[in-house]
């Protein structure tokens, strides 16, 4: 397997591991032979890009297109976390405004009325606050 592969297969398992913890517990690598996203995460399509230039705006049509009409969200990891640049930008995600407007909608709703405004890692926060997102 290629370095470059080797980093993309690390990035998609930090970004997976990350997911589970937050309550996707289903969620799990898509095969890599076909044009698609890298995480199957229902409803969501996800992709992971693992570099240090990131090219968003190669990257995000192409997203769009496999997307279709469902919300997509990108994991950006820089590829170099061994330098200041590397450790301060980390892992980003990146989605469609309109789609991170309605989660940002959601989460004020989720989290002031009554409830915990810290986060919790369990699947029945994840759904509360996806509740009428998409």
């Amino acid at each position: 397997m290629s370095k470059a592969r080797d980093k993309g297969t690390k990035g998609e398992n930090e970004i997976l591991d990350l997911l589970q913890r937050a309550g996707f517990r289903d969620a799990h690598r898509t095969e890599s032979s076909r044009e698609s996203h890298d995480i199957h995460c229902e409803p969501f399509v996800v992709e992971v890009k693992f570099a240090k230039r990131w090219l968003l705006f190669d990257w995000i049509p192409k997203l769009r297109r496999v997307a279709q009409d469902r919300p997509f969200v990108l994991f950006a990891i820089h590829g170099d976390r061994r330098t200041q640049t590397g450790s301060e930008v980390g892992r980003v995600a990146v989605m469609d405004a309109d789609f991170a407007a309605e989660l940002m909608h959601n989460y004020v709703l989720t989290f002031t009325h009554g409830r915990n405004r810290s986060h919790s890692n369990d699947s029945d926060s994840v759904a509360v606050a996806l509740d009428g997102v998409g």
